[in-house]
């Protein structure tokens, strides 16, 4: 659709009292005025006309004429009307604004009841619904907007509209186009099966940080089952149970049918029993006093063993991506190699002519001589430049791969190895040098000084000597006794053979988590990868939807994505003039021709033509060719009225 306008006549619209735009014919117009005459008024009152909002895209806005005071001049008419040519067709639109008066009976002046708008087509009173449906079948409202104002589009419309409008202009490109374009993401087609991109960035981020956090929980593990296992001689400790259970079972045989003990030997055990407890604690604490510095001797080597154990884990981990990184490198190398060979093959690749080419197929007659050398240098040159666009790629792949064989040797350069196997060494020598000191420690335990230990010695040794002395022919007696210490040392038998089994299932538990973090490691390396290759594709991908976009333009580029801090890319729309952004830092005249380039290429997509109001055209000294009507709307300090000249 080709829109050009007539006519434009405005009457008490804002400022302008009554004014008459005549393009003879649609063509290009100029409009002159100093600052306050009127001329964005003349495109709010055509937007206006067409859509009910002024050239801003507000739709409250004053359109009444003012008094000096500000305030609306009433009684009058506000009204616009609008010759177009539409494809050669000629339509008048007119829409009048008109004050609602009510004079109430007995009283002697109106009252103002609000205001209504008439609307007209081909001077047909129509209705307002009627009036705006016509208006959408000849043009949509959004498209009026970018196609009629050079700054609309990079100003006013949000970049996620922009970005929209333009990838519905080139079609988006899919993840089949990317992975095609370079043979190192061919992997990604089945790990984008059914989801994109950034989904798959995602996942790969959540995974990676879930298995680093289980990885640095197994060293922790490892020493809490350490710190558990207990080593005895389970097998002399067997062979001991036996012969006590055997001694015991003897003696409750021999007690069976033994009489009551005697009081006064229950009352003197009973005492005997609770020194022996409280002689017991004294020593205990003792011992725990003296045994502080094997405690913390203990704690030493936990705490090492964890920070050693720790190291041994990121030593492997970085040794898996060296190894990865290398492997990546020899790919691309070999790839590099296939590339020269193809190079090579391309370069030495000749035009031959097929002689029928040049043979009418009717009549067989050989074409004039002069027909087939031009045909001959046209196929040459098209052959040529076939030739060199495909060694151009072919070298453009080459120095990609280089690039990325210089980031992988970088990364392993990165990587200090030396370094973590060196802190190694020494946690290792930390650690047994420590258990060293636990090995040797002989604790010494002294309580001659204590006079209360002394003294529930002596009174011990009393009650012993007076059971001894009474019982000592008292055979029953001493099997009692004999019993009590044979149930103990069976007790503290039993609670040592107790750890056979737990240790055997601590050091299986150990060896499946040493087996699990080395799993990790290998996992959280190939998740490193695959993350590498979707940074990759965001590159690949940015590459061709930049290329498909910035052919529909002659002078405008558009910045579709942005590279942020962490490496990541996100999405954007921004138009670009030589590097400068549109809505920025560009002066005002290149801003409208960039503009104006942008109107051009949506018109071709659209189908479209409408008249461009440019305002502030002198600050432009030339416009970008464009086949659209343009109305331009020039500051003139010497023309204190508008002046319309047709150009």
């Amino acid at each position: 659709m080709k829109m050009r306008l007539l006519k434009l006549s405005l009457k008490n619209f804002k400022g302008i009292k009554e004014f008459t735009l005549d393009t003879n014919g649609g063509k290009n117009t100029n409009i002159y005025g100093d600052n306050g005459t009127g001329k964005t008024t003349i495109f709010d009152a055509f937007t206006w006309l067409l859509f009910d909002k002024d050239s801003s895209d507000r739709s409250k806005f004053d359109i009444q004429p003012l008094d000096k005071q500000g305030n609306v001049i009433h009684m009058i008419d506000t009204e616009v009307e609008g010759v177009l040519d539409i494809d050669g067709k000629t339509i008048t639109l007119k829409k009048i604004l008109r004050e609602k008066w009510v004079k109430k009976r007995g009283e002697a002046e109106s009252e103002l009841k609000g205001t209504e708008t008439l609307y007209y087509i081909n001077d047909v009173p129509v209705k307002q619904s009627e009036y705006k449906a016509y208006i959408n079948e000849l043009i949509d409202e959004s498209i009026f907007k970018m196609i009629t104002n050079p700054l609309y589009f990079g100003l006013v419309l949000k970049w996620q509209d922009r970005r929209k409008v333009l990838l519905d202009m080139v079609g988006d490109v899919t993840n089949e186009d990317v992975i095609s374009s370079r043979n190192d993401l061919k992997e990604l087609a089945f790990l984008l099966n059914n989801t994109d991109i950034e989904t798959l960035k995602k996942s790969i981020v959540a995974r990676k940080k879930k298995l680093n956090d289980d990885i640095k929980a197994i060293p922790y593990r490892i020493d809490e089952l350490n710190n558990t296992i207990q080593e005895f001689d389970f097998e002399a400790l067997e062979f001991r149970k036996k012969f006590i259970q055997t001694a015991i079972d003897n003696i409750e045989a021999k007690l069976a049918d033994s009489s009551k003990i005697d009081e006064e030997v229950l009352k003197d055990k009973k005492r005997l029993y609770e020194l022996q407890s409280e002689l017991m604690m004294i020593e205990q604490e003792a011992k725990n006093e003296v045994y502080k510095e094997y405690e913390q001797l203990n704690k030493e080597l936990q705490n090492t063993l964890i920070e050693l154990n720790t190291e041994k884990s990121r030593l492997a981990q970085q040794e898996i991506l060296i190894e990865n990184a290398e492997e990546e490198i020899e790919r691309l190398k070999k790839e590099n190699e296939e590339l020269r060979e193809k190079w090579r093959e391309e370069n030495k690749k000749e035009l031959t002519f097929d002689e029928n080419l040049f043979v009418c197929p009717v009549c067989k007659r050989p074409f004039e001589e002069a027909d087939i050398e031009a045909k001959k240098e046209e196929m040459l040159k098209n052959f040529n430049f076939e030739k060199a666009e495909t060694l151009k790629k072919i070298t453009a792949q080459g120095k990609e791969n280089n690039r990325k064989i210089e980031e992988l040797k970088k990364k392993i350069s990165e990587i200090n190895v030396e370094e973590i196997q060196a802190k190694i060494i020494v946690l290792d020598k930390r650690a047994k040098d420590i258990k060293a000191k636990i090995d040797n420690f002989k604790p010494v335990i002294n309580l001659d000084n204590n006079e209360r230990y002394k003294g529930i010695k002596s009174e011990i040794e009393t009650i012993e000597n007076k059971l001894s002395k009474q019982y000592i022919n008292t055979e029953k007696d001493e099997l009692k006794k004999k019993l009590v210490e044979l149930k103990k040392e069976l007790e503290q038998v039993n609670s040592k053979l107790a750890y056979k089994e737990h240790n055997e299932k601590a050091k299986a538990r150990i060896e499946e988590l040493k087996k699990q973090e080395r799993e990790l490691a290998r996992q959280i390396a190939e998740l490193e990868r695959q993350e590498f290759l979707a940074e990759e594709f965001i590159k690949a991908k940015v590459e061709l939807l930049q290329s498909k976009i910035d052919s529909k333009f002659k002078y405008v580029k558009f910045k579709m994505f942005d590279i942020q801090v962490n490496g990541g890319i996100a999405e954007t729309c921004e138009p670009m003039v030589n590097g400068v952004p549109f809505s920025t830092n560009l002066n005002s005249g290149a801003r409208i021709n960039a503009g104006l380039d942008i109107i051009n290429a949506l018109c071709d997509y659209y189908n479209i033509q409408a008249p461009i109001f440019i305002d502030n055209k002198e600050s432009i000294t030339k416009l970008i060719e464009t086949k659209s009507q343009v109305i331009s709307l020039i500051v003139s300090e010497r023309d204190k009225k508008l002046r319309v000249e047709v150009v």
